[in-house]
């Protein structure tokens, strides 16, 4: 059973990645980001790692996607050109893949079988929040610290990219 999650939200996950980058509207796109994430959990839940799924979720899912979508709102209008140009995509998988992604999620969360399809068991402690926070506060730390700087960067350039040349305070 978890071979079979963890392919379904691996094909739900490149859906989502790709259809994050063909729709036209910028917030559409970002609600199809986080079902890419979404899925990701799913990934990290068929893999034993619980604590990796549930932080997928609240952080990037929640937390970062607010993020984008408050910088998405901030520098666009409501309507762009471009957007009133819809893509013609169908529209069932977006209606039935979601349902369906949560139905063979809970199925593998509630599953009797304890044997794995993807290997070995993980060592005892595998994807906690000890291990996580050895890791990154440990081994990782100066990746962990030059990935928070440039996301800081990234978003102040998204800032000063998007506004208008006349309203820079600086100008």
């Amino acid at each position: 059973m978890e071979g079979f999650l963890f392919w379904f939200c691996g094909g739900l996950m490149v859906l989502g990645g790709l259809m994050t980058v063909l729709q036209r509207n910028a917030v559409v796109s970002a609600v199809w980001l986080v079902f890419a994430f979404i899925n990701a959990a799913g990934i990290f839940a068929a893999l034993d790692a619980p604590f990796l799924a549930v932080m997928q979720v609240l952080v990037y899912a929640g937390a970062i996607m607010v993020l984008f979508l408050f910088v998405i709102m901030m520098l666009q209008e409501p309507t762009l050109a471009d957007e009133r140009r819809l893509l013609r995509l169908p529209l069932w998988p977006a209606v039935a893949l979601p349902p369906a992604a949560v139905i063979v999620l809970l199925a593998g969360w509630f599953r009797e079988s304890g044997t794995s399809g993807l290997g070995p068991a993980p060592a005892a402690g595998f994807g906690g929040p000890e291990h996580i926070a050895g890791l990154l506060l440990g081994r990782y730390v100066l990746a962990f610290e030059l990935i928070s700087i440039v996301l800081l960067v990234a978003i102040i350039g998204a800032l000063a990219v998007g506004k208008d040349e006349r309203k820079l305070p600086w100008k």
